[in-house]
């Protein structure tokens, strides 16, 4: 999957997310008993542990193009490189995204469509942490 790819995909489910939080709140909303448990008690320790695991294999797949650049001495691989960091940083802020909700849900007005948008924009939180592990995941298995 390309980048183009994977940023469509995230696009068109968030229009997705945001058009049914405002057309038809209860599916996203509160009135959704796992949902509003999720995003209200377990969202965190679940981005946490995603964020966390997730940085550990990019730490460890940057050195292992390091290793293969200093192999062939010659620095052929900085893009790749790049694009891991990249992806890195852009997890630890969907944990910072991720903790601005969970501080700031309580404080939305208590209306269908606002617990509605907030809860998909947790799970558009969770699909942007799945293409990036997925990204990192395809990156790993091609070297």
């Amino acid at each position: 999957m390309t980048k183009v790819d994977a940023r469509m995909i995230f696009l068109l489910a968030c229009a997705f997310m945001a058009a049914i939080s405002f057309l038809y709140p209860p599916v996203f909303g509160d009135e959704n008993g796992f949902l509003s448990q999720f995003v209200n008690h377990e969202f965190l320790n679940f981005m946490g542990i995603i964020v966390t695991i997730t940085l550990a294999s990019t730490a460890n797949l940057h050195l292992e193009l390091r290793r293969k650049e200093k192999e062939a001495k010659e620095e052929y691989l900085s893009g790749t490189r790049t694009a891991v960091r990249k992806s890195a940083f852009s997890l630890i802020w969907a944990l910072v995204l991720s903790v601005i909700l969970v501080v700031t849900k309580p404080l939305i007005p208590e209306d269908q469509t606002w617990e509605a948008l907030s809860n998909s924009f947790a799970l558009a939180i969770i699909l942007w942490g799945i293409l990036v592990i997925y990204d990192i995941t395809k990156l790993a298995f091609r070297m």
